[in-house]
């Protein structure tokens, strides 16, 4: 006798199940999902830290920009004189206008103000065609430069970091009391 076959080609007696149960298919977009937070968060964790790094050497690139001022001219550039309109020796003027703080110090270290450093090839060979790039952090934001702020009273070039706040208290040399976040030339963050 021949046995009866269904339109699928598989005997009547036998059952045949097809497709994912609910708890598979549930169970497979649960590891699916896990997978997907390990990826973003490592990507997250290895594009900050690059961000932080590139930061890093770009205020150790304008530190030593300084360094080599210093060293033609016998002081810091502090550009602010007591016949600006903004001198304010106390102030933090530069919370209110980062990208000009950053600009006139440019200024500075080109030599608009000093023919001496005008003239000087280490600064301008320094300084090169990324003098520009130089002023701005990796998340797009105008670093500042203090001349006396830093650990010991030394200069120090700070980020806002992520967040874009300074979070600077006037008058404190202690890197403790500055935002967690912001990215300063004068520590090993």
């Amino acid at each position: 006798m021949r046995a009866k076959h269904s339109k699928h080609g598989v005997s009547q007696g036998k059952r045949v199940r097809r497709g994912f149960t609910l708890v598979e298919l549930m169970l497979v977009m649960f590891i699916l999902s896990v997978l997907v937070s390990l990826v973003v968060g490592v990507s997250w964790y290895v594009i900050e830290q690059s961000r932080k790094t590139e930061t890093l050497d770009t205020q150790r690139r304008l530190m030593a920009v300084v360094d080599a001022y210093r060293k033609v001219t016998n002081k810091l550039p502090y550009y602010r004189t007591p016949g600006d309109r903004d001198y304010n020796p106390n102030g933090t003027s530069y919370q209110k206008d980062p990208d000009e703080h950053m600009k006139r110090l440019m200024e500075v270290l080109e030599g608009k103000y000093n023919t001496t450093v005008a003239n000087d090839s280490t600064i301008k060979a320094m300084l090169g065609e990324t003098a520009n790039s130089m002023t701005s952090d990796a998340y797009g934001k105008s670093m500042i430069f203090l001349s006396d702020k830093g650990v010991g009273g030394n200069p120090v070039i700070i980020s806002a970091g992520p967040d874009g706040v300074f979070g600077y208290e006037t008058g404190l040399a202690d890197p403790q009391r500055y935002k967690e976040d912001n990215i300063r030339s004068d520590t090993s963050n």
